[in-house]
């Protein structure tokens, strides 16, 4: 009996480092039972790490040598390879580009490209584009067998700018969920976890403001601030020190692998007051934890947040609303119990990849037995 060949898959993606959902999300998707279902390889998108670390010229330079590196590999792949889909990740800007000749590289070598969107800001990167890069833009999205979005509030958007129905899919963000105890019982100091990229896009400008403003609350509770470390990450550690609240506020570099576990497991909050989001994995993630998330209804967000059910959802740039949030939490053991437990319930029966891989395999088959005409 002739055994039935694999559909073969080629995907671009980051992996870590750099710390991001992104990431995150590809080497998530890389410790999946898709691995054995398919005949996967990978083409890492970031091959000079370096682009991340420098700035000014410099940083132009590295990152147009790392799209024609990616670029070249990427036809090599194509050449060799055979894929039957190109599995396509991508942010916005700069990097859309790039990938979007990724996906015409592919249609024309007869491989069915689906781009999946991960940029929080692609309405700014496209509504912020002249009438000839919208066209570019949407001319790039419409070559592909298929795009995945993050939401349904996506997939409203690139219907609205012309991109057929059928060819969008939505398919959410996804975690693994961890083994905790059955009843988490929450500190009667608890912990707030801020941990994500320190610019103003994730709010931690609010919440340094919050922590500075509301100093009598700090008695109740401590903060932890983990991510890469940045400009603004650097800017902010002078401040905390400045106002002396580093007996309080524990301010950390990324946290990666067990660290990231245990940051999770000492903590009881989670603050990402977003301004743009696709649909954040550090959301996801703390959720599955038990955490209590106090976040935005920004993006796939208020798909994943019911406020008040798992969570609080309060408008971005909104400190006073932020303040009020935590100290609701900080003062209601009980209440920290509930939403905790509702938060990681949300995330077991909707966000994990055990689903998501099964919806993957059947997308993958379904794309792969289209008429490919």
């Amino acid at each position: 009996m002739t055994r039935k060949r694999k559909i073969s898959i080629l995907i671009n993606g980051p992996l870590p480092p750099p710390l991001g959902g992104m990431e995150t999300y590809c080497q998530d998707y890389l410790n999946t039972s898709l691995s054995s279902e398919f005949d996967i390889t990978f083409c890492r998108a970031i091959l000079i790490k370096s682009v991340f670390t420098t700035r000014g010229l410099l940083r132009f330079t590295l990152r147009a040598l790392n799209s024609i590196s990616i670029t070249l590999v990427w036809i090599a792949m194509l050449l060799t390879k055979h894929p039957d889909i190109a599995h396509i990740h991508t942010s916005s800007y700069t990097g859309f580009y790039v990938k979007g000749v990724m996906v015409l590289l592919a249609q024309m070598m007869g491989v069915k490209p689906t781009l999946h969107i991960h940029g929080a800001e692609f309405k700014e990167f496209y509504y912020g584009s002249n009438s000839f890069m919208r066209r570019l833009i949407r001319y790039m999205l419409a070559a592909n067998s298929a795009v995945i979005v993050l939401s349904e509030h996506w997939r409203d958007f690139f219907r609205s700018i012309g991109i057929s129905d059928k060819a969008i899919v939505v398919m959410t963000n996804s975690v693994f969920v961890p083994d905790i105890p059955e009843y988490r019982d929450t500190s009667e100091k608890p912990t707030i976890l801020f941990m994500s990229r320190f610019e103003k896009r994730k709010g931690i400008y609010e919440l340094i403001s919050v922590i500075e403003n509301q100093k009598a609350c700090l008695d109740n509770c401590r903060f932890v601030l983990a991510g890469p470390k940045t400009h603004d990450w650097e800017n902010i550690a002078k401040q905390i020190a400045r106002l002396n609240l580093s007996r309080t506020v524990e301010i950390q570099g990324p946290a990666i692998g067990k660290d990231k576990d245990s940051a999770y497991r000492q903590a009881d909050i989670y603050i990402l007051q977003s301004y743009a989001e696709g649909m954040p994995i550090g959301l996801l993630e703390a959720m599955s934890y038990g955490l209590v998330p106090i976040t935005t209804p920004v993006g796939g967000i208020p798909d994943v947040i019911q406020d008040e059910q798992n969570g609080f959802l309060i408008e971005p740039g909104n400190s006073e609303a932020l303040a009020e949030a935590i100290n609701l939490l900080i003062h209601n053991k009980d209440l920290r119990q509930r939403l905790g437990d509702a938060a990681r319930a949300t995330i077991v029966q909707k966000y994990n990849w055990a689903e998501r891989a099964k919806e993957l395999t059947r997308f993958y088959h379904s794309l792969a037995e289209a008429d490919s005409g």
